[in-house]
């Protein structure tokens, strides 16, 4: 049997919008400057501590004011997720056709567990995954593989049966880390060249793509 580990922002959902308007939202309570959306692609992937951090002035980077917005950011992004998140084209029919033809598929997010989990109960309600897991407190984040590897674990499959598919540098690395392999997609954050420049096996451009090489 083979498992496929999705990354959720970037991969299966756009979540870019909600993301940045967010975080504006938030810099702006605090009185700090926003930023266009663009910019954002650069600012996501490594958890929303991280993002946070990057949005900051540099001399705002204290353990102190990241915490204060952090905070901040969970409140106002849980109540303001729904508006622009959508899954991407093709990522619903893909999934459908990997559970009917027998493959295990799951999801390995740095987005916090607590927000993972209502998007995916509202986003994809009618598709089964075998094990879903956000970035949880006292664990390390990706690029680290233990998500990968407690993934592994739980679903009783040897990484030489394991794909990882994501749209980032970050992802590529946790593959690697990790042992499986590395499959980079061109419809998220960030670009074919990040992607092959860490390490990426497979570059796809359509979700069905993931088809013709699993």
């Amino acid at each position: 049997m083979k498992l496929i580990i999705f990354d959720l922002d970037g991969t299966l959902l756009d979540t870019l919008q909600d993301l940045g308007d967010s975080c504006n939202a938030i810099l702006q309570q605090f009185g700090y400057p926003i930023h266009q959306l663009p910019a954002y692609k650069k600012f996501v992937g490594n958890g929303v501590q991280k993002l946070i951090e990057r949005a900051l002035p540099e001399h705002a980077r204290t353990t102190e004011i990241i915490t204060t917005l952090l905070t901040a950011f969970k409140t106002y992004y849980e109540e303001q997720t729904i508006s622009h998140t959508r899954p991407y084209a093709g990522i619903i029919s893909l999934l459908q056709t990997l559970k009917s033809s027998g493959y295990l598929i799951s999801v390995a997010s740095n987005k916090y567990h607590e927000a993972v989990i209502p998007l995916m109960e509202k986003y994809f309600p009618t598709i089964s995954f075998d094990l879903i897991l956000g970035h949880r407190t006292g664990h390390p984040a990706k690029p680290d593989p233990e998500i990968v590897w407690d993934t592994l674990q739980t679903l009783g499959i040897a990484k030489e049966n394991c794909y990882y598919v994501g749209d980032s540098s970050v992802d590529m690395d946790t593959a690697n880390n990790a042992g499986v392999t590395a499959i980079g997609v061109t419809w998220g954050f960030r670009d074919e060249n990040e992607l092959r420049q860490h390490g990426a096996q497979h570059i796809i451009h359509v979700p069905q793509e993931l088809l013709n090489i699993i």
